[in-house]
């Protein structure tokens, strides 16, 4: 094992100890708890370090990178991958091409819901996502506003996007 990866190994047990003993304090089950490790900008051998000390949820931020590791990485099996930053609507097809390809962080207006919902249909597949909302109204912030929310998910179903829930 390289010092890389016996470095990721260590720091990803840590983090395991800490999300144990935090489950503890607060007398969750640590089964409840899914650890999302985050691999933006890192390379795919980071993430297969990662993965053969045990991680298989991982989150990228932009669609370009999270494509290029999933081909790189689509020997490992049980790979999963979370979409966590912005989604444009053109980028929706690579994106749905992902293997192991489990969750959107960001869904946040009617124009990307219409294209996944066209896309997930032609591709016989669904998705989960989350609602992304912005609460602070920052320009520099992406989501829906909390008072559209409601209509982007109740004015209109969106078939192969199985489950909503809200994030901010």
């Amino acid at each position: 094992m390289s010092a890389e990866a016996a470095g990721i190994a260590g720091n990803l047990a840590a983090v395991k100890a800490r999300l144990l003993q935090l489950c503890g304090a607060s007398g969750r089950e640590p089964d409840a708890v899914l650890l999302l490790a985050v691999s933006k900008g890192q390379p795919a051998a980071a993430v297969r370090a990662a993965y053969a000390a045990g991680q298989r949820r991982f989150g990228e931020n932009r669609v370009q990178e999270l494509v290029a590791k999933a081909a790189e990485l689509r020997d490992l099996p049980d790979l999963r991958w979370q979409l966590i930053g912005s989604l444009q609507t053109n980028k929706v097809k690579d994106l749905l091409a992902v293997p192991g390809l489990e969750l959107l962080h960001s869904l946040d207006r009617s124009k990307l819901a219409d294209e996944l919902q066209r896309e997930c249909a032609r591709g016989g597949r669904a998705l989960d996502v989350l609602l992304q909302i912005d609460a602070t109204g920052e320009a520099s912030k992406h989501g829906v506003a909390p008072a559209a929310a409601a209509a982007l998910l109740g004015a209109r179903a969106i078939p192969g996007v199985r489950r909503c829930a809200c994030t901010a």
